[in-house]
């Protein structure tokens, strides 16, 4: 309880903050002039801003509720998923055009026309280690000493001697975190889609383009975090385990090296998707051609 009021109390402080700066700061597109695009605007960054605190608050409230280091591992998968139902409830919210009939431009609208290029590669890189990994750990992992599954890692030294180090990120971790992570890039999906095909204002298109390319910059960066965090969280355990087993393969030691090597990737992931997460205007630099920009 203490450390939901001191979160609270932190939000209080450092989200005037962080709006101040994000108002002031330079190459942000300029307020649209079209009344739709406006109304767009507000209830899109309002809804993605409570699905950011929902998800602060839910990470928070799992993490006090840790379980063998379980809820420390799922904190960042929940924090995504509260942020992206954020983000698909912004863009059902968005109501059609009104007014005047208005012309439906013909070109086709793609997903990857608008994904940051670099940050997409690196989501999207981060995904596949993260399946190969938890799906190796997992086929490691033995139960521990109280039968919990996936805990620990037992090595066979001799014909009578085997040994077990843990915790090790077997199935007690991986399955709840596989269900969080395949409901995040379910809603990443639909998120993308949803903001790639909503009605178009060409009484603004510049403006319309560049509020759908932010959009899809928060989600892309909320993926990340969905991927990038976990996958930090298991290359260290993992790797940090078979470095302790005494009678380990030689092959054993590079694996447990190359895992720890994985973690500040991992971490500088993270890192990069935080920051387009609270100004996605920072990756527009790396979209490639988006049917309306100039």
């Amino acid at each position: 309880m203490a450390g939901l009021v001191v979160l609270v109390a932190a939000l209080a402080v450092v989200l005037p903050v962080l709006a101040a700066v994000a108002r002031n700061r330079p190459g942000l597109p300029p307020v649209p002039r079209d009344p739709w695009l406006r109304a767009t605007a507000r209830t899109t960054a309002r809804w993605r801003i409570t699905g950011v605190l929902l998800g602060l608050l839910a990470a928070l409230a799992v993490t006090e509720h840790d379980r063998l280091g379980r809820g420390l591992l799922l904190a960042a998968p929940l924090f995504t998923l509260c942020v992206l139902t954020g983000v698909v409830v912004g863009e059902l919210r968005v109501a059609t055009p009104e007014g005047a009939v208005r012309s439906a431009s013909l070109q086709v609208r793609r997903v990857r026309d608008h994904v940051p290029r670099r940050l997409g590669a690196a989501v999207l890189g981060a995904t596949v280690l993260l399946v190969l990994v938890a799906a190796w750990t997992t086929a490691a992992g033995s139960p521990d000493d109280l039968g919990r599954a996936g805990r620990t890692l037992v090595r066979r030294c001799s014909e009578v001697v085997s040994t077990g180090v843990g915790p090790w990120p077997g199935s007690f971790y991986t399955a709840p975190l596989a269900v969080l992570v395949l409901a995040g890039l379910a809603g990443a999906a639909l998120a993308l889609r949803r903001i790639v095909q909503r009605p178009r204002d060409p009484a603004d298109a510049s403006a319309d383009a560049e509020l759908r390319v932010r959009s899809v910059a928060a989600v892309t960066a909320a993926t990340g975090l969905l991927v990038g965090v976990p996958l930090g969280g298991l290359t260290v355990v993992a790797g940090h385990a078979l470095l302790n087993v005494d009678c380990r393969p030689g092959w054993w030691t590079a694996l447990g090296a190359a895992s720890l090597l994985l973690a500040p990737a991992a971490l500088a992931l993270t890192a990069w998707c935080v920051t387009v997460l609270l100004a996605p205007g920072s990756s527009r630099a790396s979209v490639g051609t988006v049917p309306g920009r100039r």
